[in-house]
């Protein structure tokens, strides 16, 4: 992907990554934060969409938010709170993660 503007054509309709060969980027992450009202990333963010995505290429699925709390030692509640749209449709969308199956 180059240094412009995230292509529509890589994202579903609800901002998904089509796929991992879509060229995620830290830039990606936060042009996709900005779209859905996330944001500034702080530390905080980028600690979570890091462990999400390294989760993700090792089990071939998003972590649970209870695993997430674990390994970033942050409790549930915060994550929450940074990412108030849901895991899914913010840690794991700016993760670059496809849609999981049965996220409305």
């Amino acid at each position: 992907m180059d240094a412009g503007a995230l292509r529509e054509d890589l994202l579903d309709g609800d901002g998904f990554l089509l796929s991992e060969d879509s060229g995620w980027s830290r830039r990606v992450a936060r042009e996709l934060a900005e779209r859905n009202d996330l944001g500034p990333l702080t530390d905080e963010h980028w600690k979570i969409i890091e462990f999400v995505r390294a989760y993700y290429q090792k089990h071939r699925e998003g972590p649970p938010v209870v695993k997430i709390a674990k390994a970033t030692d942050m409790s549930s509640r915060h994550i929450c709170e940074l990412f108030p749209c849901g895991i899914a449709k913010g840690a794991y969308r700016l993760a670059g993660l496809p849609r999981p199956s049965g996220c409305l």
